[in-house]
């Protein structure tokens, strides 16, 4: 639908990450696993893995914040594309829900040229190019400067809703197809 982001084709516009919308680091002043009284609370708090595992939208999270953790965090809204730094390179997912995450991921708001559906399948089509520029001392990492310079072929917002369109009702058959595989595997564990 829209060509090779990298060679361009046809012809797209080209923006600076930047110029898209509004991004920044997560915040965690201090490490949940050296400071447990930050942890175990309301607040969702997604970690790398969590996007990594996410696919399109992160629905599931496995640890939270207490009113300590949030107090030494952000909270991020629903609809924030989230974006690995550290570890998993470059793995992204929009959150479902409000919430928090670390220095190891960023957050992305677009602005009305972009969609953040067409960014994550940007970055899956990028991801590996993106890896490859990550530093590795104890474990890989990239820094907001590397975002910051990418340059994003931008379609017409027209044509990235389209896209979008698409993309939401293929995520919901995905989502009625495996529930009926959940269904049926009920029904052949009671037969």
């Amino acid at each position: 639908m829209f060509g090779d982001p990298v060679y361009n084709e046809k012809g797209w516009d080209l923006n600076k990450f930047t110029e898209l919308g509004d991004f920044g680091r997560g915040v965690s002043k201090y490490r949940p696993r050296n400071a447990p009284e930050l942890l175990n609370g309301p607040y969702p708090l997604i970690q790398t893995g969590d996007v990594s595992n996410s696919g399109l939208y992160i629905k599931d999270y496995s640890s939270t914040y207490s009113e300590l953790g949030l107090k030494q965090s952000k909270m991020w809204p629903k609809g924030t594309l989230c974006i690995t730094i550290a570890a998993n390179i470059a793995q992204t997912g929009i959150l479902n829900f409000d919430a928090c995450f670390p220095d190891s991921v960023v957050g992305f708001n677009p602005n009305n040229k972009i969609k953040s559906i067409f960014i994550h399948y940007w970055f899956s089509f990028l991801q590996k190019i993106i890896d490859s520029k990550a530093t590795q001392v104890a474990q890989k990492n990239i820094n907001l400067q590397i975002l910051s310079d990418l340059d994003v072929i931008t379609p017409p917002i027209e044509l990235q809703n389209k896209f979008v369109e698409l993309v939401e009702q293929i995520d919901k058959q995905k989502f009625v197809c495996k529930k009926i595989r959940q269904l049926l595997c009920k029904i052949i564990i009671l037969c």
